[in-house]
């Protein structure tokens, strides 16, 4: 009986961090000599895995490409006495156009042997990668152990992906590869995460060995850079689309699968298929603190510092904050002032009990008043209002950003996504800091966080976190005597779905309504967020979870006119 033809493929699931290229390349070296003992024919890595992802503007600076020329020679040195190597790195490029391409980097027999560069270069949402590369012009196929590799770069393989019900690219990269003669279609990545990613990602490469009739290896990146994170949950799929292989959610992982280039089935290793996360709060959960870890560690930091008013927000941020840094990293910090309730700061210091968190308490109440004295004579008789409700939130801010300065902490902001879309924060108060870990989270999302993260409670902690009084009680900023939310806002459970389908769905005023959204709604919130805009100019970095999120990806004006977005009755009120 003849063996059957195979590639024993090594999935490198791998989280570098941007600009580090010697660590990245150490990185790779510790996966490749797993992957080779492991008996490896072919070992792949992610997409620009030696520089990191985003590496934005930083491929402007030569010395930096000059340290990922001469990382993968010495990379492609390992591969002469075992494995090949795949590598996803910057390539400069001689021709017209962009001074560089994306390329994946095939090494084998102690060199490079091959580079296949990205043909299609996203420039969307948060994707500027036309800013950089120029895209390649042919498929890119490569001979490793009798095989016929297909090599792919992430948005070669997004071609059916439609915006306004137009296709984005007029070519079709795998299709071009199978035609070129492949055996096994290989794709590295750099795929951001938002919920539900990680099942379509999987159902739209299912569709591509579906048409194609071949094996198809995804390797994604893991970990957090800047707002994005990313998910790996890579995977080796069969011609039919069935999964044959599939790395775990947010944990970096080297996976040898042994691929079958006949069309037969795999033989069992005894390692099973690992089940994608399919929850939307577990996965959130995941996200967030991934995020929060990397941001921090990534940037050379270990503490944090949360602001606790013994609200949801802050509390589920402290939370995710003690799970992704353990809870010595964290402090706590209830800063009560004459509208704070006894129970606020009662259940603050119960969270941070709860998740053995250092926890202080700093009034506000004198540094409030002295500005109330020092302005009172310039304000003269003026009714007291939102300025001094804004006052409190940066006297607030002052004191998080004097205990991040002495103490070499970072700030956590606890603001979510509704609070952003309609402005309901104070600029220099509760908007400081170097992270928003739920900037990407709408308020019902905040809600499903705390249950979620009372349902499967870190071992670390004392109980549920977050006690059923901050779950129940209504949000407030108490910034006023007996001041709610709903006393500024239609109802969070009203704001929630219209912010969600006009930036997820871009869907107009008329759209909106169409969809059975309360106008008086559609028409409070839209004149909200717009107006709010030069307040998201000024935010802190945040976590992007969801398809679109404010930051990077949102980039609108400020000085503008939002009648038209914002319908008639815009028009109609300014005419009045």
């Amino acid at each position: 009986m003849t063996e059957r033809p195979s590639i024993r493929v090594a999935l490198a699931q791998l989280n570098p961090t941007v600009g580090d290229v010697a660590g990245n390349r150490d990185l790779i070296a510790a996966a490749y000599e797993e992957a080779a003992t492991a008996g490896a024919d072919l070992v792949v890595t992610p997409e620009l895995s030696l520089i990191g992802y985003p590496p934005r503007d930083l491929l402007h600076r030569g010395a930096l490409l000059d340290a990922c020329e001469d990382a993968l020679a010495g990379l492609a040195a390992l591969t002469a006495d075992g494995p090949a190597l795949l590598v996803g790195t910057p390539d400069r490029y001689g021709g017209p156009g962009r001074p560089l391409r994306n390329v994946v980097a095939a090494c084998a027999e102690g060199e490079v042997v091959a580079r296949g560069a990205k043909r299609l270069l996203p420039t969307y949402d948060v994707f500027e990668e036309d800013r950089y590369f120029e895209p390649g012009e042919r498929p890119a196929t490569v001979e490793v152990g009798g095989a016929t590799l297909g090599l792919s770069v992430c948005e070669d393989a997004w071609n059916e992906t439609t915006v306004g019900g137009v296709d984005r690219y007029d070519a079709d990269p795998l299709a071009d590869l199978a035609s070129a003669g492949a055996d096994l279609l290989i794709n590295v990545s750099a795929s951001p995460f938002h919920v539900g990613k990680g099942r379509f990602r999987e159902s739209l490469f299912a569709g591509h060995a579906r048409r194609t009739g071949l094996p198809v290896a995804f390797v994604d990146q893991v970990g957090a850079n800047d707002e994005l994170t990313f998910d790996g949950r890579s995977f080796l799929l069969g011609p039919d689309g069935s999964v044959w292989a599939r790395s775990p959610e947010f944990d970096t992982d080297v996976r040898v699968v042994e691929v079958p280039l006949d069309g037969s089935e795999p033989a069992p290793d005894g390692r099973p298929v690992t089940p994608g996360i399919e929850d939307e709060a577990e996965l959130a959960r995941r996200a967030i603190r991934t995020g929060i870890r990397d941001y921090l560690h990534k940037s050379g930091f270990e503490d944090v510092v949360v602001g606790m008013s013994g609200g949801v927000d802050s509390s589920v941020a402290a939370t995710l904050a003690a799970e992704a840094l353990g809870p010595e990293h964290v402090l706590g910090v209830a800063m009560p002032a004459r509208y704070t309730s006894d129970a606020s700061t009662e259940d603050a210091r119960r969270v941070a009990e709860r998740l053995g968190i250092d926890f202080e308490v700093i009034p506000i109440e004198g540094p409030f008043t002295a500005f109330l004295d020092a302005l009172g004579p310039v304000f003269d008789d003026r009714e007291r209002g939102v300025t001094e409700e804004n006052v409190q939130a940066r006297v607030r801010g002052t004191v998080l950003m004097a205990l991040s300065n002495e103490f070499g902490a970072l700030v956590l902001t606890p603001d979510n996504k509704s609070e952003s879309a309609v402005g309901y924060c104070t600029l220099y108060g509760d908007m400081v800091g170097a992270l928003a870990p739920l900037g990407d989270c709408l308020k019902e999302r905040v809600y499903a966080l705390a249950d979620r993260l009372n349902e499967a409670s870190d071992p670390r902690f004392d109980g549920p976190p977050v006690p059923d009084r901050v779950i129940q009680r209504p949000p407030s900023a108490e910034l006023r005597e007996e001041q709610t939310d709903a006393d500024d806002l239609p109802p969070y459970e009203a704001v929630d779905p219209v912010v969600r389908d006009y930036m997820e769905s871009d869907l107009d005023r008329t759209g909106l309504v169409d969809a059975g959204h309360d106008p008086a709604v559609v028409d409070r919130v839209l004149e909200l967020l717009h107006r709010s805009e030069y307040k998201r100019w000024q935010e802190v970095p945040l976590l992007r979870i969801t398809p679109r999120a404010f930051g990077t990806g949102w980039r609108y004006p400020l000085a503008a006119r939002y009648d038209a977005v914002r319908g008639e009755r815009a028009e109609a009120r300014r005419d009045e």
